[in-house]
């Protein structure tokens, strides 16, 4: 029986982007929300080229990166432990997966939908992150308000 996984508690996410087929992604060694990562990736990072150099430089300060995940369902397997046939994809703590493809940033929390980062994290804040330090900042300065 399939069951569902849930991805509520986890914070840590990978970020790749789609190339002939295959997908190249990193963890990022920042923890930070989804949402935060959303909007540092659409303000900071649009495009495919811009996408390239995130994943395949230092400034998403990778803990793990992989360089061919077969397809975009064997990157979706990272998440999806119950329908996979790539074991070795399988990252039990990761719960929110970035993906540059179709020209856009798409996001899944269960390694098989895809949907466009921009519906899925409405942005109302009319701030504009140019860089990690940025996102960072504005994420720990949201925690103290609520704290």
């Amino acid at each position: 029986m399939y069951k569902k996984i849930d991805n509520t508690n986890k914070t840590e996410s990978m970020v790749g982007y789609l190339d002939n087929g295959t997908v190249v992604a990193v963890e990022s060694g920042w923890r930070i929300k989804p949402e935060t990562l959303a909007k540092l990736l659409m303000d900071r990072f649009p495009t495919k080229a811009d996408a390239v150099t995130a994943v395949d430089s230092a400034i998403l300060v990778p803990v793990f990166k992989k360089d061919n995940y077969e397809s975009l369902d064997g990157y979706g397997d990272v998440l999806e432990h119950n329908l996979n046939f790539f074991k070795e994809n399988i990252r039990k703590h990761i719960g929110h997966l970035f993906c540059h493809m179709t020209g856009i940033w798409k996001y899944s929390n269960d390694g098989i939908s895809w949907d466009p980062i921009s519906e899925m994290f409405k942005d109302l804040s009319g701030v504009k992150f140019e860089g990690v330090r940025d996102a960072l900042e504005s994420q720990d300065a949201l925690a103290r308000e609520v704290a």
